[in-house]
């Protein structure tokens, strides 16, 4: 979607449009903690219905067993009511290729369940579901699968969008394949908010939401000269920049224009204009809008993926909480230091930027130690002689134990087993020892090596972890709380854990 941001050809203030090149950050960071976490009503429905599945999966893993070939998943499905604690009233739906009722009747009679038709068997849901994408599109549709759920196609464009394609192009979708309707594909904010329009000749912005993007993060300005959007990075030629179609511009509490998401519900604070930015994976557009070039000028223009806050971007707030107890202080003290050195280095930077200075920014990290060293580690002490081993040849050493393949399941994390072909192809391997192999989107997980042969890694909502066991289905770790989780894994272990004072 490309807008003109005024809705007309002139602005209250006679085709003058505001110019932004500097403002100040946000405070990077404002607690030592993750932000309280509100589920919305689907959220709240999902969980209700795992548990709903978990508790009765001895029933299902023998119908499931039993009707190899018949059996086409289940579907929770929803009406509103006061009943389970204002989250509605559920029924599961069993699907069968064959004779739907009498096969349902030889597992249970229970009133929760009802049968119908299905249009394929779990056996092909693979290649049914990934056909069914590739029809609508991979940039619109992408395949999903649970372990007795109906498949499902997670669609990033909204339901009343999606009906009129589907109209259009005849799709007879089967009965047992479920739609999931992305909420950033139906955003209840407006682009460009009405306190913002006067300011903004044109603002661009991507059609629909878009899909996975490589996991990159790269840092410039965002400013606004006459109206118009630039990416401020080194040389004269600045390109315009295209935004994602989630976010969209606004004048925050302190009247500066600034970022935000467009659905409400998400309240997280993204940046303010003539701030550096975290702007994800960039790619310049061949064919940028015209009514772009034409508000703006003969501009490269470059599509961003985020427009995130530079200074403090990934809130360190648990290494600054770990900085607070190694040196002794309080959470406040701890949280000043860092923030009023991570402003510093930003100022630094904006200086560089705008007024032609060239001094070298602080090392926030470095300076405070605040990702996991002291500012200056002791040297560590020499061996005495008697201590040292000098050997003729190469020394043999015993080779590792194999590691436990079976996690225990406490509660922290979600274990959930699936063929290793579901296993993604852009995962990459985080760590490649004994008999198991944990992959992992690029960022997720940070393996250490504490002690002898047992492993660390951060289990980080949003990111996928896959623990390949030799022999045995594949394992993919979800987080099941709040705040940080470590997963262990060696030869006597296998589980996740929280740290003792969370």
């Amino acid at each position: 979607m490309a807008l003109p941001a005024c809705g007309g050809p002139s602005n209250d203030a006679g085709d003058r449009y505001e110019t932004i090149l500097e403002a100040p950050p946000y405070t990077p960071i404002m607690r030592l903690g993750p932000e309280t976490y509100n589920p919305t009503l689907e959220d709240r429905r999902q969980r209700f219905a795992e548990a709903l599945e978990q508790r009765h999966l001895p029933i299902l893993r023998r119908l499931k067993k039993g009707e190899i070939g018949n059996f086409g998943g289940i579907e929770w499905r929803w009406a509103d009511s006061p009943e389970n604690e204002g989250i509605g009233t559920v029924r599961g739906v069993a699907y069968f290729l064959r004779e739907p009722t009498a096969s349902l009747a030889r597992y249970t009679a229970d009133p929760l369940y009802s049968a119908q038709t299905a249009g394929f068997s779990r056996d092909a849901q693979d290649s049914v579901v990934r056909d069914w994408a590739e029809s609508i599109g991979t940039e619109i549709a992408s395949p999903g699968f649970g372990n007795m759920s109906v498949p499902w196609l997670t669609l990033s464009m909204s339901r009343a969008e999606f009906e009129m394609l589907q109209q259009e192009r005849g799709w007879n979708l089967p009965a047992n394949l479920a739609l999931q309707f992305d909420p950033r594909a139906d955003p209840d904010l407006p682009s460009v908010s009405a306190d913002a329009r006067a300011s903004i000749r044109y603002f661009a912005q991507q059609e629909r939401p878009s899909g996975p993007a490589p996991d990159i993060a790269t840092f410039d300005a965002v400013v606004l000269r006459d109206g118009c959007f630039f990416v401020d990075g080194p040389g004269e030629d600045d390109p315009l920049a295209l935004f994602p179609f989630n976010v969209g511009i606004y004048r925050d509490d302190e009247g500066y224009l600034a970022f935000r998401p467009r659905v409400s519900a998400d309240q997280r604070r993204l940046s303010r204009v003539g701030t550096r930015m975290q702007l994800g994976h960039r790619r310049e557009v061949a064919g940028p809008p015209a009514g772009l070039i034409e508000a703006c000028g003969q501009h490269r223009v470059v599509a961003v993926s985020a427009v995130d806050q530079a200074a403090g971007y990934g809130n360190d707030w648990f290494a600054v909480r770990e900085y607070r107890d190694r040196e002794g202080i309080g959470s406040a003290e701890a949280m000043r230091r860092a923030n009023d050195c991570l402003l510093a280095q930003d100022q630094t930077m904006a200086n560089n930027r705008l007024r032609g200075t060239r001094d070298h920014p602080t090392q926030c990290a470095k300076t405070l130690g605040i990702w996991g060293n002291p500012v200056n580690p002791p040297p560590p002490s020499p061996l005495p002689p008697s201590a040292l081993i000098s050997f003729a040849t190469e020394p043999v050493y015993p080779a590792a134990p194999p590691k436990k393949l079976e996690p225990t399941r406490n509660g922290v994390c979600r274990f959930e087993e699936r063929d290793p072909a579901e296993r993604p192809s852009e995962l990459i391997d985080t760590n490649r020892a004994s008999n198991m192999i944990f992959w992992a989107d690029e960022g997720a997980a940070l393996w250490d090596h504490p002690n002898g042969f047992v492993d660390e890694g951060m289990v980080v909502p949003g990111f996928r972890i896959v623990a390949e066991r030799e022999g045995l289905p594949d394992l993919w770790i979800f987080p099941n709380r709040d705040g940080p989780i470590h997963l262990y894994s060696g030869p006597e272990i296998f589980e996740c854990r929280q740290p003792a004072d969370w």
